[in-house]
């Protein structure tokens, strides 16, 4: 199969040794086969030949490499070490003209050669071609001088390396002399003339034309000029025309003895770009201005503009700062306009307008903002607050705020404002707040208090005069609306009233000429499930006492009633909790000895239940007692009810407890049960002994009757149907029969007993336990060990392990029948009929 060779081929240089050490190339290849699979740690021959002038030039020299591919399918070699097949290494002129390389591959490292290809050597070792060269002196000597007319570049170097194209070096120490110079000697050049241009044509941005650096303290670039630019950058585009930039030092510094320093200026009208733009990602002073004449710091004037604009993105810094260091004012407003204000703070956004604060001040004597009036004896106000736009409900007209703790002692301190008429004799108001409006919405009042924190109050009126008779507040209205509304949104209460003295929290009245209620307590929300009224006490005294005071009356004290379609916890007429581990739900009491009503009447009047109780831990649902002769419990249904006297249900099926526990502690009878109209005679009875007395007999749906048996083994090897022999090794123990015709045969693993004897008392547990049938109709295994079984065939043990066969009438014996069959059966395997069991 034919190989194609894939290669690349690397000329890494000629060394130059001793005479008697051979001039040689590296190369390198990856070898693939015809797949294009690398061929990895595999012997490789290469046949190499030197063409010159074409690639199907004679061949100067050949020779045959062998080597071995790493696990990438590489291969390196040197050409010149290999076996010489023609011509001589060393006597190659490579100045002569061009040369090709032809490289013959045999994958399996034979010389079965396969031809890849013919490839120019675009550049030939330095060594190797000075050597060829001659040295490569020639004519060219140091110093060169000469002069030509020729518009075409006179001396070039292309460097496709890394290295640097044309270097120049000057070691001495004199001054002002240049490693690389550069003249433009007409006096009078064309536009844009230079003396040294250097162009980079590369598009990133990290690129440099012209680069000029210095290992000391001087330029790294420098430029002079009597009445031009000294130095001058363009950006033709979107660049910087002069980028100045330092890592610890400054960037850019302008001085001059009698001129300006530095002069920006914008020449285009129509051109809305900032004339000088000055950041900083750094805490320093962006722009420091000092002088330490008369003269001002910054001088800015416009004519329809702002003279001075200073902003900030930051709630932290200022835009404008003004500082004060002595006894003069920071920032100064004058104004001699009526009609135009001296300092005015414009805000549009959602920040402050005009911002005074304390920062450093602790003394209590600092004032953010202070407005005076009567200076000169002037009548204006000290400050107004405007609000003149009607539609704007979004922010208040004048607001006041305080993060202060307030002063305890003294509440005329601390406060977020305080308002004060300093006169003894005054009939006028501290605060005076008035609002007139058509609307009763909310927030349309003359005094709105708001309490935004967790505790706070929105309003605190305080007669604080202890021999004062004042009301601490008095609510009037003249109208029709409430003197006071109260509403609590959240968990708090509408009005909460207390009294340190005697007299009543709450007192509610209503005069004799009126006809109002005292009281009235409503909810309108369908959702809401509060309580309407709650009433406490932690006292002894009655929680909530309603009477009504008329021996002829008939209406209720309490009253309690609910129209709702549910019937859930709590939907009740009247609802009793006792919360405390003692106490009652509710406690109704007929006190009167001679009296004849029932202490509690429950009526229902549709499907539901007259009475449902229930108890969620260990007490009782109902518990009823009798202290004289009467029932505890009397439940009856009238002669013309068709429902029950009683139902008891479990509906828990996890719940091993008993429906009913009858239990009694005298002679007398657990149970008795009677029958006929009134009911008086006894037809079934059990003794205080669980003796059961029935007078029409019982009837079970087992078919047989059974006896509780120990085994021997595990009781998970039996099963029901199997044959039942008395053990020999225990004491009323059984185990599965194993022998034909055994007299030990006792009875049958019963599948469902009608009547299950035992001594052990009726709380033993039985579970490991078997119930053998021994007289009945029990499901019993047979096989066909002495031929097909027919009904009424007498059965015995057979040898198979407690499984019945056909009894031998010749060979039967007293005590070894189990019963007769009342099924055939004429099946291989072991399988279950019904059989009479009586054993004989």
């Amino acid at each position: 199969m034919k190989k194609i060779l894939s290669m690349f081929w690397i000329l890494s240089g000629l060394f130059m040794g001793l005479s008697q050490a051979p001039e040689k190339m590296s190369y390198q290849a990856v070898i693939r086969n015809g797949s294009g699979q690398l061929l990895g740690n595999q012997a490789i021959a290469i046949r190499v030949s030197v063409l010159q002038g074409s690639p199907a030039g004679a061949a100067v020299y050949s020779e045959r490499l062998t080597g071995n591919t790493n696990a990438n399918g590489l291969i390196s070699m040197e050409i010149g070490t290999g076996t010489v097949l023609s011509g001589t290494f060393a006597s190659i002129d490579w100045s002569s003209g061009s040369y090709y390389l032809k490289t013959e591959t045999d994958p399996a490292g034979g010389t079965s050669y396969t031809i890849v290809g013919t490839s120019q050597l675009l550049s030939v070792p330095y060594a190797m071609y000075a050597k060829s060269a001659g040295g490569g002196g020639g004519s060219f000597t140091i110093p060169y001088t000469n002069t030509v007319n020729n518009a075409s570049t006179l001396f070039s170097l292309t460097n496709d390396g890394d290295g640097t194209s044309l270097e120049g070096v000057n070691n001495t120490t004199t001054s002002s002399i240049t490693a690389v110079r550069g003249i433009v000697s007409n006096t009078a050049p064309g536009g844009f003339s230079s003396g040294v241009r250097g162009i980079n044509n590369g598009t990133g941005g990290l690129g440099i034309g012209v680069w000029g650096s210095q290992a000391g303290s001087g330029w790294g670039a420098y430029g002079t000029t009597p009445n031009g630019l000294g130095v001058y950058g363009n950006a033709t585009a979107n660049g910087t025309g002069v980028y100045a930039n330092s890592n610890t030092g400054t960037g850019l510094t302008a001085t001059s003895n009698n001129g300006i320093p530095a002069s920006i200026s914008i020449f285009n009208n129509a051109n809305n770009n900032n004339a000088l733009n000055v950041s900083s990602v750094g805490n320093g002073t962006v722009v420091t201005v000092t002088t330490s004449g008369n003269g001002d710091g910054v001088a800015s004037s416009t004519g329809a503009g702002i003279a001075l604009r200073g902003s900030t993105s930051a709630q932290t810094s200022a835009g404008v700062l003004g500082s004060n260091n002595g006894n003069g004012e920071a920032v100064v407003g004058l104004t001699t306009s009526d009609i135009a204000g001296a300092v005015v703070g414009r805000n549009d956004g959602g920040g402050y307008g005009v911002r005074g604060f304390i920062a450093t001040n602790t003394a209590g004597t600092g004032v953010g903002v202070y407005g005076q009036v009567g200076l000169n004896n002037s009548t204006g106000r000290a400050g107004r607050f405007e609000n003149t736009n009607q539609s704007n409900t979004e922010a208040n007209t004048f607001e006041v705020k305080s993060n202060g703790n307030g002063n305890i002692p003294d509440n005329t301190k601390g406060n977020a404002s305080s308002f004060l008429l300093d006169n003894t004799n005054s009939v006028g108001a501290a605060v005076r707040a008035e609002v007139n409006t058509i609307f009763g919405n909310f927030g349309a009042a003359a005094v709105f208090g708001v309490s935004s924190g967790t505790g706070g109050r929105a309003g605190l009126f305080y007669a604080s005069n202890p021999s004062g008779n004042g009301a601490s507040l008095i609510a009037l209205t003249d109208g029709n609306g409430n003197a006071i509304t109260a509403n609590a949104g959240k968990d708090g209460n509408g009005v909460e009233t207390n009294i340190d003295g005697a007299g009543n929290a709450l007192y509610a009245w209503v005069p004799s000429f009126s006809t109002g209620r005292a009281g009235r307590f409503e909810i309108f929300n369908e959702n809401n499930t509060s309580d309407v009224v709650t009433v406490k006490t932690i006292g002894n005294g009655t929680a909530g006492s309603f009477k009504v005071d008329r021996v002829t009356g008939t209406s209720p004290a309490v009253k309690g009633e609910v129209n709702s379609q549910f019937a859930n916890f709590g939907t009740a007429g009247i609802y009793g909790i006792s919360s405390g581990t003692g106490g009652f739900g509710g406690l109704f009491h007929a006190s009167n000895p001679a009296g004849n009503g029932p202490a509690l009447v429950a009526i229902a009047d549709g499907n539901g239940n007259g009475i449902t109780a229930n108890a969620s831990n260990t007490g009782d649902g109902v518990e009823t007692t009798a202290d004289g002769s009467g029932n505890a419990l009397f439940a009856w249904v009238p002669n013309f009810g068709t429902g029950r006297a009683a139902r008891l249900v479990n509906f828990n099926t996890s719940n091993t407890n008993p429906v009913l526990t009858a239990e009694t502690h005298s002679a007398g009878s657990i149970a008795v049960f009677k029958s006929g109209n009134p009911g008086t005679v006894n037809v079934a009875r059990i003794d205080n002994t669980g003796k059961g007395f029935f007078n029409g007999g019982t009837q079970n749906s087992g078919a047989d009757v059974a006896e509780a048996f120990d085994v021997n083994g595990n009781i998970s090897e039996y099963e029901p149907g199997d044959i039942l022999t008395i053990s020999t090794t225990a004491d009323r123990t059984v185990e599965k029969s194993s022998s034909p015709y055994s007299n030990l045969v006792a009875g049958v693993y019963a599948t469902k007993p009608g009547v299950l004897l035992t001594e052990e008392h009726i709380d033993t547990d039985l579970s490991n336990k078997v119930p053998m049938g021994v007289i009945g109709v029990i499901p019993t295994k047979v096989c066909l060990e002495n031929g097909k079984i027919k009904r009424g065939d007498l059965l015995v043990t057979s040898s198979k392990a407690g499984t019945a066969m056909k009894a031998d009438l010749k060979k039967v014996k007293i005590g070894q029948v189990i019963g007769k069959a009342l099924q055939d059966y004429d099946q291989k395997e072991i399988g279950k009929i019904q059989v009479l069991v009586n054993i004989k």
